[in-house]
């Protein structure tokens, strides 16, 4: 008895959740650093699917960003972030655009994330993120895009600035699911999300 592909995209996504889980071992340093607590976050942007007949969107994240450690080699902090976003149509498509789009017109969608994230200070108050975690979708479709499947990667790019009692971060989401599926249009999300610190 053979395994099936949808066996073997679960094997994958088993291997890359538990590396993203177990990875701190890789970039553990000390415990200490002066940006250590953890946050709660809470983010508007806006967003475009991909492929031939994706449309607009708007978007809302609620996440929790927890330290992990300080790499004091490279000196960089790595955390972890839970995010729970909801996703909604901004834009309808045109009657030619319907006629051959393969996924749900109108579809608005809801996803629990995961991340990891290393982040390099540039200054006291600047610093550069970049993350990859995974998310799981209540639709498998946006707006026209077919993202292939409920389950996506989740990459990230970002630039914030901090001060004693906030926090802001602009940052360039992508959701893919990295050629896995058949059908894999993607989205991209350009959000800024504030923490207030109490």
């Amino acid at each position: 008895m053979g395994i099936s592909e949808k066996q073997v995209i679960r094997y994958k996504l088993s291997f890359i959740a538990f590396t993203l889980l177990f990875s701190s071992i890789l970039f553990a340093g000390d415990s200490e650093s002066g940006h250590k607590n953890s946050k709660y976050f809470i983010g508007i942007g806006a967003g475009d699917g991909g492929g031939a007949y994706g449309g607009s969107f708007n978007a809302l994240r609620i996440s929790y960003q927890s330290f992990i450690s300080h790499n004091t080699e490279y000196n960089f902090d790595y955390l972890s972030d839970i995010g729970l976003n909801i996703w909604k149509d901004d834009s309808r498509l045109n009657a030619a655009n319907k006629a051959f789009a393969t996924a749900d017109l109108d579809s608005s969608n809801v996803s629990i994330s995961y991340s990891r994230i290393i982040r390099k200070y540039i200054s006291n108050n600047v610093f550069f993120d970049a993350g990859l975690g995974l998310s799981i979708h209540n639709n498998n479709s946006m707006n026209g895009s077919d993202l292939g499947s409920v389950y996506q990667f989740e990459s990230r790019l970002g630039i914030g600035y901090e001060r004693e009692t906030y926090r802001s971060v602009l940052n360039l989401f992508h959701y893919s699911n990295a050629g896995l599926e058949g059908e894999n249009d993607g989205v991209d999300i350009l959000m800024l999300s504030v923490s207030k610190y109490f």
